[in-house]
């Protein structure tokens, strides 16, 4: 009896998926979105807004009839913990780390394509320090946001050697004030998001307007996506992705098609 227990439990749930569907009741779905990463995913006076946000809800209306998709904004390493713990189904928006988010079981198809650079002050020789065989004069104070994983192993070699002093803050408009300000030497992050982030400090805080700060460095360029919980266990976790998945790319084709017109 104990060897049919695990199969005919998995049987009943099954049926149950099944019988929700055919009884016209929506399953509700919960994405956690990072709630500072202007551009693309972010709050503004209390709304989640974004390009990868308006991606996300655009396809789930055309899950409306099975499926209560919810957005809920969270700070980018509490929304992680929670998606590791498998308290809900996806995150959004991670790029590809198979091997240093192994709790993260499948991805969405890409969202987007993001250029990772670095920005420093005008006086800042970043390629001096990334170069290990060259004298520097001081350690560069290198900024990016909490729970981001940018940095590629000329920047992890320097961190070692003790060239690089790197400091995770709360958020992209955090770290460009600090940079702004002489806090941080530079800063890392999708060049997007950096570009915006500048301009909204400078228009909030004009005495920051003639500071400049220069793109120094193009680290790599990552895809975006719905990062998917690997410990979230439900009968409709494999439907829902398959039919996001498809909901997306119908999305981003009637967005280029758009943008062509």
């Amino acid at each position: 009896m104990h060897i049919l227990k695990e199969p005919l439990t998995l049987t009943m749930s099954l049926l149950l998926f099944v019988c929700t569907f055919t009884s016209n009741s929506k399953v509700d779905v919960t994405i956690l979105a990072d709630d500072d990463y202007p551009p693309y995913s972010y709050l503004e006076r209390g709304e989640l807004k974004g390009v990868y946000i308006n991606l996300l809800r655009r396809a789930g209306d055309q899950l409306k009839l099975d499926y209560d998709v919810k957005i809920i904004p969270m700070p980018w390493k509490r929304a992680l913990l929670t998606v590791k713990n498998g308290d809900v189904i996806a995150v959004v928006p991670p790029y590809l780390h198979y091997d240093s988010r192994p709790f993260i079981s499948s991805y969405s198809v890409a969202l987007g394509t993001e250029f990772v650079v670095t920005y420093c002050r005008e006086n800042i020789d970043l390629k001096a320090t990334l170069n290990l065989n060259s004298a520097i004069n001081k350690r560069v104070h290198l900024g990016m946001n909490a729970g981001y994983l940018l940095l590629d192993e000329r920047y992890k070699k320097a961190i070692t050697q003790g060239r690089i002093q790197l400091w995770e803050n709360k958020s992209t408009e955090a770290n460009v004030i600090k940079l702004l300000t002489n806090k941080i030497d530079c800063y890392v992050n999708d060049r997007k998001a950096t570009q915006y982030e500048i301009e909204i400090v400078k228009k909030t805080y004009p005495q920051y307007t003639a500071i400049t700060v220069i793109e120094k460095d193009e680290i790599n360029h990552r895809t975006a996506h719905i990062g998917f919980s690997r410990e979230f266990t439900s009968p409709y976790k494999d439907d829902f992705i398959k039919r996001m998945n498809r909901a997306l790319l119908d999305v981003i084709d009637e967005s280029v098609t758009e943008q062509i017109k």
